[in-house]
């Protein structure tokens, strides 16, 4: 069941922010620097044949992984890549390795590895399945965990998670992780823990810190483990016939 229309960005805008209202250009790529490489695949325009065959099968991969997750596709995500700074930033996404306007996907030139892919991938498609009382319903932790938990990007992994505690970087406990329900409270945290701070330690030659995905791919990576496609599925279903989320039903991980 789709939340919205495939055009539901456009209904969106008026109502939103900056950068979504440059988002808002996706609607139309190839009137601002964008050009088709496959269905629903477009880059910026120069860009060379090397990347475009890596972009492909990066997104192949993708593909898959969130094909396996789910059982099937129901979304159908058209995907942009840009490589240079100024084009990121004309489609409001600076500051940001990826993300995804409703069914549109803007990568940045780090982005297009599969691994992002799949995590903005993973949002079109729970997207695609919830009702929208279902998707009000779904807290925002788990939306980003379940994203951080198919794509296996190493910067969200149990890896970098027991990094930061073994080095007692601040982190959310498990109250404050299940607590982020919003979008708005969301970025606050990652205000909070710093996550958005990651561009100025690159320039420091000092380790990234992403807090706060680790912590969210942390709770739900073991549900996920256990529940499997069924209990994923599962839970789409009960959230659109209208049961409230229950935390899945599983006690805080620390």
């Amino acid at each position: 069941m789709r939340r919205f229309p495939a055009l539901a960005l456009a209904f969106l805008l008026p109502l939103a922010g900056c950068s979504t209202l440059k988002g808002g250009k996706l609607l139309a790529p190839e009137l601002f620097g964008l050009v088709p490489i496959g269905e629903r695949l477009y880059v910026e325009q120069g860009t060379d044949a090397a990347k475009q065959d890596a972009l492909r099968v990066a997104v192949a991969r993708a593909e898959a992984s969130i094909r396996d997750a789910f059982g099937s596709l129901q979304s159908r995500p058209v995907i942009h890549a840009c490589f240079s700074a100024q084009c990121l930033a004309a489609f409001g996404g600076e500051g940001t390795f990826a993300k995804v306007y409703v069914d549109r996907i803007l990568l940045s030139a780090r982005g297009t590895n599969w691994q992002f892919i799949a995590h903005e991938w993973s949002h079109a498609e729970l997207f695609s399945r919830l009702s929208l009382s279902g998707w009000r319903r779904t807290p925002n932790w788990f939306d980003e965990g379940l994203a951080v938990a198919l794509s296996e990007a190493p910067e969200h992994s149990e890896q970098h998670w027991q990094y930061l505690v073994d080095a007692d970087i601040a982190r959310p406990s498990p109250a404050e992780l299940l607590a982020l329900r919003t979008r708005s409270q969301w970025s606050e945290a990652m205000r909070l823990y710093s996550d958005n701070r990651n561009a100025q330690r690159r320039a420091r030659g000092e380790v990234e810190i992403h807090a706060l995905y680790a912590a969210a791919g942390h709770q739900v990576r073991p549900w996920l483990a256990t529940a499997g496609r069924p209990g994923l599925l599962a839970l789409i279903a009960e959230l659109n016939e209208g049961r409230e989320f229950d935390s899945l039903s599983n006690a805080p991980r620390r």
